[in-house]
């Protein structure tokens, strides 16, 4: 066990492990087993989101009234993904992802932690890599096999002035573009449910995550996650959505009005004026 330069991350050495048989590794293309240290666990990569290995029952979904449930910009939004094509399609991708996962995965691995742990089903939220190499939760989005999905507090720290910056987050930005550029894998495809859509839509939960657009500084409701670009999302669960609106983003019309008097409260007329010469100040830490 050692610490990466800087303190800022945890390495520890530990063996591949096992989903069952001897040549399985992963139950899907984000959640590999390992070993060594601890007994053969499931763990979940951090910052990422690849699509799953279950499917959907539109027939039973409709049946259920859940869509009379959301919104109805969400709904209408969600309507041209809802076919049995897209779920089909959305299936074989996570097939694909985790046997690409399968693929490289090394015998002896190194894992890292950011500032979460554990997530909220107790699997331990790692970065995960063969000794001297990349992540592999880098390569699945390169490769387009995955999207970025990042939940405060992961992945952000203070800069000089006390806001966020987002280092790591801008490589994963990176990583996306270049696998849309050249189309793959997920990115050959148009109106497919990203994975977070198709849990919601699969347990009937109404999302729960307050989204940042950290392009333009906003705070969107949970429902309303899919007015910011899959790159410039940062989740924060409504325990840290006072967090968000302290630092540094203003909540959008949908927000609740609670939301937007603490932004007013915190921030008033000449911190939102100002905002423009602070993007600027956070965009060079990015």
């Amino acid at each position: 066990m050692r610490w990466k330069e800087g303190g800022a991350m945890k390495e520890i050495t530990v063996k591949r492990g096992h989903a069952g048989n001897a040549k399985a590794h992963c139950f899907d293309g984000d959640s590999p087993y390992i070993s060594g240290s601890c007994e053969n666990v499931l763990v979940r990569l951090l910052g990422i989101d690849a699509y799953e290995v279950r499917g959907l029952s539109l027939y039973y979904l409709k049946k259920s009234g859940f869509l009379e449930r959301i919104d109805p910009e969400l709904k209408k939004y969600l309507e041209k993904k809802l076919s049995n094509r897209s779920i089909h399609i959305h299936k074989e991708l996570g097939y694909a992802a985790r046997e690409y996962l399968e693929s490289i995965m090394k015998e002896d691995l190194v894992m890292s932690f950011d500032k979460e742990v554990f997530d909220r089903y107790g699997r331990a939220l790692v970065y995960l890599s063969g000794k001297d190499q990349e992540s592999y939760n880098l390569k699945l989005v390169r490769e387009g096999h995955a999207i970025p999905y990042f939940i405060y507090p992961n992945a952000v720290s203070p800069n000089e002035y006390g806001r966020f910056q987002y280092h790591n987050i801008k490589r994963f930005r990176e990583a996306l573009w270049n696998a849309q550029e050249k189309r793959k894998n997920i990115w050959k495809h148009k109106n497919t449910l990203i994975p977070m859509e198709l849990r919601f839509l699969t347990s009937r939960s109404l999302p729960g995550k307050y989204c940042a657009d950290l392009e333009n500084d906003l705070l969107y409701s949970p429902q309303y996650y899919f007015k910011v670009a899959i790159e410039n999302r940062l989740f924060f669960y409504p325990k840290d959505v006072l967090i968000a609106v302290d630092m540094e983003f203003r909540p959008t019309p949908d927000c609740g009005k609670w939301l937007h008097e603490v932004w007013r409260i915190l921030h008033g007329r000449e911190e939102w004026e100002n905002k423009y010469s602070e993007k600027e100040r956070r965009m060079r830490n990015l």
